[in-house]
């Protein structure tokens, strides 16, 4: 196959909304290249929710948006902090040979976001004694980190305390970690990340899109979102193959009532697991999550930690760079990428083996299993199966 300019998207899509579409779009426009290659998010999300429509419908909708390929993200990268999902992503990404990386980012936060990076990878003295008097006072560590960081950028620490901000820096330090020949390319974002409400001015987030979805709120979403992924996410929820924030709490509930050890769960310190079974007195997901959050123990972090007592996972056991990558879905013209991997360890699958002989694929099938028992599906989809192929 001709060596062709690839362009890398690291993403959730949860569900894919009309700024995600022009992302896409100006990923294309702004570096020239022949392919997109988005690597996303499984049945779990970053903020350690099941996410609302299965993977291989995401993915569909980001092919008929204009990607090529998509690829799923391992559970044990997109359900964890920052630093580490932009890791899993970019390690990806690099195994096809992509030579840029498009992501989305504040405006304003644009000009900080090399020095931001280059001063968490070789912090200076001022930098960690900030940091460690602000963990001191029991600020949780992602707003000490953001609040000491703008200080010493001379930056406005409410720009750094963005979520599309930190990701950004966390895909720099990635680059800079691999020494990965990728451009970074950020694209300038409209409207807010967050936003709970779709407003009409502006692109619109995916909190404020999932709201609209699970109050039927149709007309709004309609417009929120492109043509062909609305026509998706109507046949999704039609046939009931869609998952509701809290279909899994009493699942939730009962686990931490076995008095679980939770020593092995990734991404454990300062003792915040003497407080997770606090979360068994919550009737829904979120009063689970406030049951057990304090000044230092951030709402994503409690929630991811939840999503990992759901599925078992065992710290010990997880490798430092993703090892195999499922494939959601391609374009014909993109089919050729996998078979470019520069690493003949690492493994693109376009269907889950019936014994899956890595830990982290188990998790992947076990994920899988979780989403489907909340969304009322049969279980062992993951290994029926097949790539969506446009």
């Amino acid at each position: 196959m001709t060596a062709m300019r690839i362009c890398g998207v690291i993403a959730e899509y949860d569900p894919l909304h009309n700024g995600h579409a022009w992302h896409l779009s100006e990923a294309r426009r702004r570096t020239g290249a022949d392919l997109i290659v988005c690597v996303m998010s499984g049945s779990f999300t970053q903020r350690g929710m099941p996410a609302l429509l299965s993977p291989h419908t995401r993915a569909e909708m980001a092919l008929r948006a204009g990607a090529d390929l998509v690829l799923q993200l391992p559970i044990s990268f997109s359900v964890c902090e920052a630093e580490r999902f932009a890791m899993g992503g970019l390690a990806i990404l690099r195994q096809l040979g992509a030579e840029y990386l498009c992501f989305g980012a504040e405006p304003e936060g644009i000009p900080v976001l090399e020095k931001a990076a280059t001063l968490l990878e070789e912090p200076n003295a001022e930098y960690q004694a900030r940091l460690h008097a602000l963990l001191n006072d029991g600020m949780a560590f992602p707003a000490a980190q953001g609040q000491a960081l703008a200080e010493s950028l001379g930056a406005a620490p409410v720009l750094l305390a963005q979520p599309n901000t930190a990701l950004a820096i966390c895909y720099l330090r990635a680059i800079h970690r691999m020494r990965a020949q990728i451009t970074p390319v950020p694209v300038p974002r409209s409207g807010s990340y967050h936003a709970e409400d779709l407003q009409a001015d502006c692109l619109p987030s995916a909190t404020a899109v999932r709201a609209a979805c699970l109050g039927r709120e149709w007309d709004k979403v309609q417009t929120s979102m492109p043509e062909e992924a609305f026509a998706l996410l109507q046949t999704a929820f039609q046939s009931g193959q869609y998952h509701l924030p809290d279909a899994l709490t009493p699942l939730l509930r009962w686990k931490l009532r076995q008095g679980t050890d939770f020593s092995r769960l990734p991404g454990l310190s300062e003792g915040i697991e003497n407080r997770l079974q606090l979360a068994a007195n919550g009737q829904t997901r979120e009063e689970m999550v406030l049951a057990v959050k304090t000044k230092r123990y951030s709402y994503a972090r409690i929630n991811r930690l939840l999503a990992h007592v759901l599925l078992d996972t065992d710290a010990r056991r997880l490798e430092p760079l993703p090892r195999h990558a499922l494939v959601l879905g391609f374009r014909k013209g993109a089919s050729g990428l996998l078979r470019n991997s520069a690493d003949e360890s690492f493994s693109f699958i376009s269907q889950m083996p019936a014994d899956p002989p890595t830990y982290e694929m188990q998790l992947d099938a076990r994920a899988d299993d979780l989403w489907n028992l909340g969304a009322n599906q049969p279980f062992g989809a993951i290994y029926r199966q097949k790539p969506v192929i446009l």
